[in-house]
């Protein structure tokens, strides 16, 4: 099985796992919340931090919640590109399936119980996709760049 076919597998396994986890109730933000002011307290009880407000504790939820869909697709989008590096506008396609990707989550997202679908999910999604092939792409240039170096 040649490298393109693993990582078109490994592209399709991760889309299925984030089908799955779209389903479960545990990643709502009210449970990513409870999770959070646990975390704080028992924090707080240990090594006597600042007790956290109510709004501490939801601007906490928010950072990890983007961040999550920041990383979660940024990595979709390292897999796609992977997959359609033979082609010659991989680094858009690549962002571009996943957006496309990102729309039907959060739609299917939008029928499970407890779960809110947000265009602005979406944008974030889009955005950890453009974040990774961009710092991508950088990285390959800054390669081929000091291979041209040591060439010449």
């Amino acid at each position: 099985m040649n490298n393109r076919r693993w990582w078109i597998l490994a592209s399709i396994i991760w889309m299925v796992l984030i089908f799955c986890f779209t389903q479960l109730p545990y990643f709502t933000g009210e449970k990513t919340s409870e999770a959070i002011q646990k975390v704080v307290v028992e924090e707080h009880t240990t090594i006597n931090t600042p007790v956290a407000t109510h709004e501490d504790i939801n601007v906490l939820n928010l950072i990890v919640r983007k961040a999550t869909h920041v990383t979660v697709f940024g990595i979709l989008a390292l897999l796609l590109f992977k997959s359609l590096q033979t082609y010659r506008y991989s680094y858009i396609f690549s962002v571009v399936l996943t957006f496309l990707y990102a729309m039907t989550d959060e739609y299917h997202q939008s029928f499970m119980h407890g779960r809110v679908s947000s265009f602005i999910d979406v944008l974030f999604d889009t955005f950890g996709a453009a974040l990774c092939v961009t710092v991508m792409l950088f990285n390959r240039k800054r390669m081929l760049t000091n291979t041209t170096k040591i060439i010449n």
